[in-house]
C-alpha cells in the first residue's frame, strides 16, 4: 500500500459507492468536473481505485483490494484509544491549522499516518470535515475542542497520607542487626563506681591532730599526780 495516501484520497475512497461513475464523481464529493477528474487520476495512479474509458457513456468506478485494505485499516485504527498525537493534532486544528497539508508540515507526519489519524478524530467525533473544490477543511468539534483543551499527558496522583506514613515509619526503625549488637554488648560500670576511694578531707586532720594532743596531755598528767 503506497506511503503517499493523503487524507483527500480517503475522504473520497470513502465516498464512492458501487453505482458511483466518472461522470457524477464531481457531484460525490463537492467539486468541479476538472477537480474529479484529477482526483480520480490521482486515485487510480495510487492503485485505490479503477475504471472503465468509455467514449459518450458510463464509466463506472470500483474501489480496488488495495482501497478495500485502505478502509479496512482506517477502520481498525479508529477503534484504538486516544493519545498524545491525536492531541497534538486537535492543539494544532484549535490553533487554525485546517488543511491536511499544514498538519503534515508542522508535525512532520507521513501523509498516510495523518490520513488515518484524521479518520479515527472523525470517527471518534472530535473533528469533523467538509470535501469542496477538490480539497478538504477540517474543524473540530465541541468535544474535540473541549478536548484540545486538555492536558496531554495526566501527573502520576499523588499518595496519600496513610500510604506514606508507613514509609516514615520504617525510616525511623533501628536496623535489625545494630540492635542485637547493643542487647550482646556488655554493660559499662558507672563511673562511681570505679572511682578511687577518697583520702580525708584536709578539714578533718586538725580535729584529729587536736584530740591526739588531748590523749597525751592527760596520760602526762596521769603519770605527774602519781609520782608525786
Amino acid at each position: 500500500m503506497p506511503d503517499d495516501v493523503t487524507f483527500i484520497d480517503l475522504a473520497c475512497l470513502l465516498r464512492i459507492s458501487q453505482d458511483a461513475t466518472l461522470e457524477k464523481l464531481g457531484s460525490i464529493i463537492n467539486a468541479s468536473y476538472f477537480d474529479a477528474a484529477n482526483l480520480a487520476g490521482t486515485l487510480k495512479q495510487k492503485g485505490l481505485i479503477d475504471f472503465t474509458a468509455y467514449y459518450a457513456g458510463q464509466n463506472t468506478i470500483t474501489v480496488t483490494d488495495v482501497g478495500k485494505a485502505l478502509i479496512a485499516e482506517a477502520d481498525a485504527k479508529a477503534t484504538e484509544p486516544y493519545d498524545n498525537l491525536d492531541s497534538e493534532i486537535l492543539v494544532q486544528l484549535s490553533g487554525g491549522k485546517r488543511i491536511p497539508i499544514e498538519l503534515q508540515n508542522t508535525l512532520s507526519l507521513r501523509p498516510k499516518d495523518l490520513a488515518l489519524r484524521l479518520y479515527k478524530l472523525s470517527k471518534q467525533g472530535f473533528i469533523t470535515y467538509e470535501l469542496k473544490s477538490g480539497g478538504v477543511d477540517l474543524l473540530l468539534t465541541e468535544s474535540g475542542f473541549l478536548k484540545s483543551k486538555q492536558p496531554s499527558i495526566v501527573a502520576a496522583p499523588l499518595q496519600s497520607a496513610s500510604q506514606q506514613a508507613p514509609q516514615v515509619q520504617q525510616s525511623k526503625e533501628v536496623p535489625q542487626d545494630i540492635a542485637q549488637q547493643d542487647l550482646q554488648r556488655p554493660a559499662q560500670p558507672k563511673a562511681q563506681d570505679t572511682e578511687m576511694p577518697h583520702a580525708p578531707s584536709p578539714s578533718k586532720v586538725p580535729l584529729a591532730i587536736g584530740v591526739l594532743i588531748l590523749i597525751i596531755i592527760a596520760i602526762a598528767a596521769l603519770y605527774y599526780f602519781n609520782v608525786v
